[in-house]
């Protein structure tokens, strides 16, 4: 399979690199202080064609036929043109400078909720951006998620030093997948949970900026952008020639060093090596004999907190047809030894695990074509609740080719494009038996998507989007989506939109045969019927297999896709260039809900584990299920099932398909801009839910998720030095994620971040998560969190 990957790459690489005889109109806009101005709209006038200005000012025709032309700029009231001479290939660079007075907010522009470059109040669903100054001042934590837990209608739950989970508007997890994660186009997530490891992405430096898009985004995303995307992108070489090293220190023992090199080949190639070595100790408390807070599941083993990881990463451009277009071959390794994490069987600390990753990718005006592989090989991983060793292998590729154009002077965009991967699962231990599966699984998907966004009036954009899913795991799904976007008055934007987007079970939830533990203290991995295999089995010479039953939690191979249903109404507006303010409402209907593991008695949620049935040829089957039944607790003998090959097993858990679920919910942002350099931010969100109908589950379902948080923070930017002190308050709520069932009080959480450049090369930075040290836990049966300051010095070249 994993040859079709790179056909498909070469193969659109000739497709849209043929060079045409044509001149490129390419330039900056900025103001008379050399500030340069994102967001406005550039076009063409002749030909139709509309650029916007990217966050630098920068904007670019690629292939226009000579001839003369007019440019003319808009920027809400803010309106300029300019004449241009283009000749056959020959470039033409154009720095217009303007005297618009605008604000920051109306300069900000995202590419995530629409593939392609629009200005924030323009775009069909809500979205957070956090610039390469915000994450600066957090890159000290290394801690990815960190730098999104103030932004309105974000849940992030952390449950160690890097196990995080991410989601928005509801139904979170442990090993949370409803968001689905890019970093330059690649989903670095871990393929047989189809979650992310973000100690993996804690170099954060090269990170240019993040762009979060809240609601269901299946229409452009496919599977798994359930409650959103988000969307990481790191510098161009070319764009940061130069170098940086940074030394970092602080509490729980961590230590950190990290560096990044920039260069400039000639010719058009540019080149950046990057790396990083991160060491430490957690929060971690092993729950063999205790446990930190009531109602926790004890551990059969223990486990250790302290962790170390290693990154290398080299990429290499070529920039094509005078910079028009861009070719990018990047790879990197990552090894990392310790860290636990919190799963639906119970903690795991992965001793070892080593991921690479290869990327290449063709980037030009209107073509992107990208394919990428990921592997990762993790032999020596603990559940610590049942002391089993787990092993766990991985192979990802993907392909994909994008295309979008303007139509109609502009009035007509459109998006479209194709996907196919391919995935391969081994959990063989280096001794060669499954650990987490029965047997090496595999799929393959396949996708087609598009989005029409067109004006029907001069203040009033209709958006429709749509995209069609296939793959081994699951039935073809379709996701439509139609958004209204009506710009009531300048810098004043209604949004209406529906959304339908699935999530697909992943590998466990499909195919896990993983140990667990009935409750207790200890814990009971395995039961031994030893007599019962002397007395009933081996005097007829049959073999029963009761010397040792393992107890397992078992995936549901015949899950059905969770579908959601959204509907949201949306405000964005700019007031008196100072404040920005966002207003979301949703109502959210979701079907198919995939639970957390569940008990499984006498098969009722996994029939494929249905009640135990003694060997065909034993000759005596109704006494050896009468002997069982009498000898085991009455509470364990409903568990017990057969594995495919007829052994017995205990099916101690699995997952199932609930019903319907309905929510609803507020969240609103506010920046404002008290002066240039001083920004208060401010968010507040409001959940609810409903379980409409469980399908026959005898279960609850709770969404993992406050019904009220708020947030609220001031940040000062100068040029040399720059802070800023976020606070974070969130309401109790109920938590049940597999093993872990229970209450996660009501915590508040103060944040500082700071930096000081001494000079043009040395700065100062120093990071302090929950600084009034309130130590509380974000998800039942996480750590119990304290404060961490880690102090970086950072030399610049």
């Amino acid at each position: 399979m994993r040859s079709r990957i790179w056909c498909f790459f070469f193969l659109a690489l000739a497709l849209i690199a043929a060079p045409v005889l044509a001149g490129d109109v390419a330039g900056s806009i900025s103001r008379d202080d050399g500030s340069t101005i994102g967001g406005v709209t550039v076009v063409l006038s002749e030909l139709g064609m509309v650029e916007i200005t990217d966050d630098d000012g920068v904007f670019r025709f690629a292939n226009v036929p000579a001839g003369t032309y007019t440019l003319s700029f808009s920027l809400g009231d803010n309106v300029d043109s300019q004449s241009v001479e283009v000749a056959d290939d020959q470039p033409v660079d154009v720095a217009k400078v303007v005297d618009w007075d605008v604000s920051f907010a109306e300069t900000i522009t995202v590419y995530s909720a629409s593939r392609r470059r629009e200005r924030i109040v323009d775009a069909p669903a809500s979205v957070t951006v956090v610039t390469e100054e915000e994450i600066s001042r957090e890159t000290s934590s290394g801690q990815v998620p960190k730098v999104l837990e103030f932004a309105p209608g974000v849940e992030v739950t952390q449950s160690g030093i890097h196990d995080f989970n991410l989601n928005m508007r509801g139904f979170n997890s442990s090993l949370n997948r409803r968001v689905q994660v890019l970093i330059d186009g690649r989903n670095p997530q871990v393929p047989f949970l189809s979650n992310q490891e973000w100690a993996y992405l804690s170099n954060m430096n090269d990170l240019e900026s993040i762009e979060l898009v809240r609601g269901p985004s299946s229409a452009l995303y496919g599977a798994n952008a359930f409650n959103g995307v988000l969307n990481m992108t790191t510098k161009a070489p070319r764009s940061s020639v130069g170098g940086r090293a940074t030394v970092a220190a602080g509490e729980l023992s961590t230590y950190r060093a990290d560096g990044s090199w920039s260069f400039d080949l000639g010719s058009g190639w540019y080149g950046r090596l990057s790396g990083q070595y991160t060491e430490g100790e957690s929060f971690y408390e092993p729950r063999v004999g205790t446990i930190e807070y009531d109602g926790l599941p004890f551990e059969a083993v223990a486990g250790t907190g302290d962790y170390d990881s290693t990154t290398a990463q080299l990429r290499i451009d070529k920039e094509l047809f005078d910079g028009t277009d861009l070719l990018t071959v990047e790879g990197g390794y990552y090894d990392s030894f310790g860290g636990v994490t919190v799963t639906g069987i119970g903690r795991v600390q992965v001793a070892d695990a080593e991921r690479t990753f290869f990327r290449g990718n063709y980037n030009s005006r209107y073509f992107n074509v990208i394919a990428y592989q990921n592997t990762r090989e993790a032999p020596d991983q603990l559940a610590l609740s049942s002391g089993n060793l787990i092993s766990l292998d991985s192979e990802e590729r993907v392909a994909e080719i994008q295309g979008n154009g303007d139509f109609f002077d502009g009035k007509v965009r459109l998006v479209g494009g194709a996907s196919y991967g391919e995935t391969e699962i081994d959990t063989a231990s280096p001794r060669g038996n499954q650990t987490l599966t029965f047997e090496p699984v595999e799929s393959d998907e396949e996708a087609v998507f598009a989005q029409l966004d067109f004006d029907i009036a001069d203040n009033l954009k209709l958006v429709l989007a749509g995209r069609w899913d296939d793959s081994t795991l699951h039935d073809s799904q379709v996701s439509p989506k139609a958004a209204l976007v009506w710009n009531v008055s300048t810098n004043h934007t209604l949004r209406f939109s529906y959304n339908e987007a699935f999530q697909v079970a992943n590998f466990s939830e499909f195919f896990l045969n993983a140990p667990t533990a009935f409750p207790g203290n200890p814990p009971i991995s395995a039961i031994p019927l030893g007599a019962i295999e002397a007395g009933l089995c081996a005097p007829f010479g049959v073999s029963c297999g009761f010397d040792v039953v393992p107890v397992r939690a078992l995936g549901n191979d015949v899950l059905e896709v969770e579908e959601i249903t959204a509907i949201e109404v949306g405000y964005a507006g700019i007031f008196g260039s100072k404040a920005y303010l966002t207003i979301d409402f949703y109502q959210n209907q979701l079907e198919n809900f995939i639970t957390d593991l569940l008990p499984n008695p006498f098969g009722s949620i996994n029939p494929a584990f249905g009640p135990y049935q003694p060997p065909a040829n034993h000759p005596a089957p109704d006494l050896l299920l009468q002997t069982l039944q009498a000898s085991l607790p009455p509470t364990v003998f409903p568990f017990l099932s057969n594995n495919p090959d007829g052994s017995p097993i205990f099916a101690l858990a699995s997952y199932t398909n609930a019903g319907e679920v309905d929510t609803e919910g507020i969240d609103l942002g506010l920046n404002y801009y008290i002066t240039p350099d001083w920004v208060f931010n401010f968010s507040y969100s409001w959940f609810d839910f409903d379980v409409v109908d469980l399908g026959g589950v005898q279960t609850s379902l709770v969404p993992n998720a406050p019904e009220n948080k708020f947030s609220a923070g001031i940040a000062y930017n100068a040029e040399r030095w720059g802070f800023s002190l976020d606070y974070r308050w969130t309401d109790d709520f109920a938590w049940e994620a597999g093993i872990f069932e229970g209450f996660v009080d009501s915590y508040s959480i103060v944040n500082f971040s700071g930096r000081y450049a001494i000079t043009d090369t040395i700065d100062f930075g120093l990071n302090v998560s929950n600084l009034l040290d309130d130590e509380s836990y974000q998800s039942f049966g996480g750590d119990i969190l304290g404060r961490r300051a880690v102090g970086s010095v950072t030399f610049n070249w």
